[in-house]
Order: structure tokens, then sequence, then C-alpha cells
């Protein structure tokens, strides 16, 4: 060290130099971490900001690839398992914040612009006529295509049951009105309820109701915008939804006996999304191009069919009817929660579809037209009773539908238990898009839509 001070002492000129290069060989390091540290940001902001449905996309993808290359151990199906389930509590989070304040607020629009009553008319004409429309399609569609007889298999017997109607008007009038708050978050239809009749009292006085009006707008906007940052979020997690869908359908033993079912769910499927309601949305919605709407609300229809929860797909529906299909608050509020209690035309078709081949699998005898009718009619009217099971609505119908029918039957649903998770999830894929279909017409209908470039999308 001393003979290297006695060298710059002597050469400061030297000194300067070397001191100077040091210098900027740590401003070059620096200048070379920040700009990685950047790039890392810069990455993480184009994923962030991306359309959903491209996220949805990439995840989905990367979630097939895992369940196809992982191996099937118990320890990675159970931590998908668990994925799926934080997923599905996560995208459920802000839900019924977003409900009630957001429904409140659109009843109490209507109510002042005097077009409520017309509204909710059109929103229950459209789910009743979708739930005949499509159970009559699932019914016939099974005479027209014809699969086989699935054999009888030997399955534990799961007991399914719906609430009774006594309890189930007890939840919507508990003793305490706080307690439709600290519900199990599986029936949305007491604080429905409890919003729509909220909304429909801020009208008695514009003076003592403008604070309250305006806390509920408030908080309605900032609901909507925590659901948009976790869909943000969240919508990568289709790794794990479809990690574990793939999982389960990979456990399914002789899968080949429900070949020809899965075939008729599947064509049912792809000719009321792709030609049904586009031909539908064609003629009663404008002449315009429907398959914008198709495109407009992929990422809820995905999103349906793999988490195949109601209520998970919920939070995707009310962004993406503002963002993309131009429904107004006051629509979207009103029409998509009560299709997630009450619209399960999906559920409905793929139920009476089932149910046929469940008859036909017992019975050697032929369909005859009153079984049709009978299954019809059944699922038609099961299908309104459902808003307690967002997730197990198409077997807890079809359970019920054997209880009814009797002779013989009774246990006739365990013969597609080892199927049912292919069942849920068409039933609330279609479930999703009907919801879809139906607000988007009642928005046309009403001239309340607002025109949105498919360029805009999110």
């Amino acid at each position: 060290m001393l003979i290297y001070d006695e060298f710059f002492s002597e050469h400061p000129a030297e000194k300067k130099i070397i001191t100077a290069a040091a210098d900027a060989e740590s401003t070059i390091l620096f200048i070379f971490i920040f700009h990685s540290c950047l790039h890392r940001v810069r990455e993480w902001y184009i994923v962030l900001t991306m359309k959903i449905w491209i996220k949805v996309a990439i995840g989905t993808i990367i979630g097939i690839l895992l369940a196809v290359f992982l191996p099937e151990t118990v320890n990675n199906k159970n931590l998908f398992a668990y994925l799926f389930d934080l997923i599905i509590h996560i995208g459920r989070y802000a839900i019924f914040p977003i409900v009630l304040f957001s429904l409140s607020m659109g009843v109490y629009e209507l109510k002042r612009e005097q077009v409520m009553g017309k509204i909710y008319l059109r929103i229950i004409l459209y789910l009743i006529l979708t739930t005949a429309l499509l159970t009559v399609i699932g019914t016939f569609s099974v005479l027209a295509i014809s699969p086989s007889r699935i054999p009888i298999i030997i399955e534990d017997e799961t007991v399914y049951s719906l609430p009774h109607i006594k309890d189930i008007l007890l939840q919507i009038f508990p003793k305490n009105l706080f307690q439709i708050f600290i519900s199990s978050g599986n029936f949305l239809f007491p604080l429905y309820f409890f919003a729509f009749f909220l909304g429909m009292n801020f009208t008695f006085d514009k003076t003592i109701t403008k604070p309250a009006v305006e806390f509920f707008d408030s908080m309605s906007r900032i609901f909507y915008h925590i659901n948009s940052f976790i869909i943000e979020v969240i919508s990568t997690g289709c790794i794990a939804l479809s990690a574990h869908f793939l999982f389960q359908v990979r456990e399914i033993q002789e899968i080949a006996l429900f070949e020809q079912l899965i075939l008729t769910l599947i064509i049912n499927s792809a000719v009321i999304i792709f030609g049904l309601y586009p031909a539908l949305l064609y003629f009663l919605g404008g002449r315009k191009n429907p398959y914008r709407w198709l495109y407009g609300i992929a990422a809820p229809a995905v999103i349906g069919f793999l988490s195949r929860d109601s209520y998970f797909s919920l939070s995707f529906l009310i962004k993406h009817g503002k963002e993309n299909l131009g429904i107004p608050r006051k629509i979207g509020a009103a029409g998509f929660p009560f299709f997630a209690i009450f619209g399960r035309a999906g559920t409905a078709m793929v139920t009476s579809i089932s149910f046929i081949i469940i008859l036909k699998s017992y019975s050697s005898l032929g369909i005859e037209i009153s079984h049709l009718l009978w299954t019809m009619s059944f699922a038609f009217l099961l299908s309104f009773l459902l808003g307690t099971v967002p997730g197990l609505g198409t077997f807890i119908s079809l359970s019920i539908l054997c209880t009814l029918y009797g002779t013989g039957v009774e246990e006739g649903y365990l013969i597609l238990k080892p199927i049912a998770p292919l069942l849920i999830s068409f039933s609330v894929l279609l479930d999703v898009v009907t919801s879809a279909f139906s607000t988007y017409l009642v928005s046309i209908h009403e001239d309340m839509n607002k025109e949105v470039e498919a360029v805009d999308f999110i």
C-alpha cells in the first residue's frame, strides 16, 4: 500500500485516470443492474396489462401442459386441488359486496327512470325462454344422436339435496338482517333481495337519501375496481383451474363408456354457442356481427367451464359485460346476478340429456313421449331451485330427478358420477353464455347499450 501511495503521490494524473475508470465501471454496472430491473418490471407490466382473454388462454395452456407432463402423484393432485380452491375463493372475494352496492344503485336508477318493471320483465322472460329452449334442444338431441346405453356401474351412494323452500324463506328473512352478511357464500339471493329492497327505498325522499345514494355509488365503483384488480391478477390462475380439471378427467376410469354422452354434450354446446345464440342475436339485436359478442365473452365462458362455479364466473361476467359488451351498470347489476341465481339453462339441458341416458341404461324398452315430457318439465322446474349450489347444480338436479322418478332408478345418477366434473363444466359454460346473451339482449332492446370496438375489448 505504501508503494502505491508513493507512486500516486508522484503521479497524480495517473491516479485521476484510474479513479475515473473505477467510477465509470461502477456507473456502468449500476446502469446494467438498473436496466435489468427495469426490463423485469416492464415484463411484469406487460403481463398484468395484457388482455384478460390472452392471460386466460396462456394460463389454461400452461395448466394443461403441467397436468399432462407432471406425474399423477397424490402430492401433485392435492397441490392443484388446493390451488383450485384458493383461486375460487379469491375470485369470489368481492362478489357479494359488488352485488350489494351495484344492484342497489341499479334499482335506484331504473326506478328513477321509470323503467324498472320493464327491465325485470324482460330479464325474467328471457330467462324462462332460454331455459325452456335449451331443455327442449337437449332432450330431443338425445333422440337424434342416440348415444348408447351406459353399463350399470356400482358406485358409493352420495346423498344430495336442496334446501327446503321453508329454509330458503328463512334465509331470505332472517331474524337479524345482518345474518345475510355472514352466510356461507353459497346463496346469493338473500343479499340480492335486500339490495333490491334497499334500492327501491332510495327514492322516497331525495334529500334524506342523497348521502346514502352517494355512498353506495362510490362503494359500487370502488368494489368494481377491486373486482377488476382481482380478475387481472387471477386470470393466470387458470393454470391451477385447468391443471386440476385435467387431473380429474384423467382419473375417470373407463371413460370410453361415456364417449357418446360427452360427444352429445360437445355437439349441443357448439351448436348453441356458435350457431343458435349468434343467429338469434343477429336477428333480434339489429343485424350486426354477433361474433363480436362471442369474442367479448370468451374469457368468462372459459372460466365457467374450468371453474364449474356460477358465482366465480359472475365476477368475470360483470367486468366483461361492461368493458366489452357495453352493458350499463343498472342492467348488468340486475341481470348477471339474477341469472347466476336462477338462470340455469345449461344445467337444465345437461340434466335432461343425462337423465334420458340413465333411463335408457336402466331399461331395454324405448323412451316414450311421456318420459320426454316428464323429463323436460322437471329439469326445467328444478333449474330455478339451484341457486344454493353454484358448483354442483347438475348432479344434484340429476339425483333429485332419479328420486322423483322412482321405479328402480333412484340411484341411477351414480352411473354418471365418474364424469360429474365434465357434466358440471358443460352446464356452467352454457349458463354463463346464456346469461351474457340474455343480459346483452336486454340492454340492446332497451336502447341502453354502448357500442365498444373489438380492438378495445379487455
